[in-house]
């Protein structure tokens, strides 16, 4: 399965995501702000990010991650709703906060083929 990076600042959310993936045969790697997720090392399939993040946004941070992997595939969740320039450009979804255990494993399931794609 996938490598997925899961980044909040939130402990519950990065949890309860990870517990979600991990049952769907994914790996996890879950950090708590930008710094953790730039120092992850490895190659991933697809970033999961909270758009309000200390001393970085998701968005920020989704533009450094693809200086590496240009075509990583993003999904960028908020309590807030989006406005027209809060999602980085393609490939990349939003995901509303609260969400349902069914909401992200679709979300995830859908990006990445995307991954695959390009």
């Amino acid at each position: 399965m996938a490598t997925i990076l899961v980044v909040d600042d939130e402990p519950s959310i990065r949890q309860l995501i990870a517990r979600i993936l991990e049952r769907q045969g994914h790996r996890v790697i879950i950090c708590g702000d930008a710094a953790g997720a730039l120092a992850v090392a490895d190659p991933i399939d697809l970033l999961i990010v909270d758009y309000i993040l200390p001393n970085v946004n998701g968005r920020e941070l989704t533009d450094k991650l693809r200086e590496r992997q240009p075509a990583l595939p993003v999904i960028l969740m908020s309590g807030y709703l989006p406005s027209p320039d809060f999602a980085p450009p393609p490939p990349s979804v939003f995901m509303q906060k609260p969400m349902r255990t069914t909401v992200v494993v679709e979300t995830v399931a859908k990006m990445l083929p995307m991954k695959n794609d390009l």
